[in-house]
C-alpha cells in the first residue's frame, strides 16, 4: 500500500481531531489506545519536519559569507 505524504498542516489538523475525541470520552479504551498511539506518531512527525525547517533556516542565515548557526526565533 503507497501512502500519500500528509502535510504539517494536515498532520495537526489530524492531531486536532485525534484530541477531540479522546476528550469527548465516548471512545472505547481499545480505540483510545490506538488513536493515542496514532496521536504520538503524528507528533514526532511534527517535531521531525518542525527541526528540518529549522535547520534550514539556520543554514540559510550568513553574516560574512560565513555561515552561521543562530537561534530560530518563535
Amino acid at each position: 500500500m503507497v501512502q500519500k505524504e500528509v502535510s504539517f498542516e494536515g498532520n495537526l489538523e489530524r492531531l486536532k481531531k485525534i484530541v477531540d475525541g479522546l476528550e469527548s470520552g465516548n471512545t472505547p479504551l481499545k480505540d483510545s489506545m490506538n488513536k493515542f498511539k496514532e496521536g504520538t506518531d503524528i507528533i514526532k512527525q511534527c517535531y521531525k519536519e518542525l527541526e528540518d525547517a529549522e535547520l534550514k533556516v539556520e543554514t540559510l542565515v550568513k553574516k560574512d559569507r560565513i555561515v552561521t548557526k543562530e537561534p530560530f526565533k518563535r
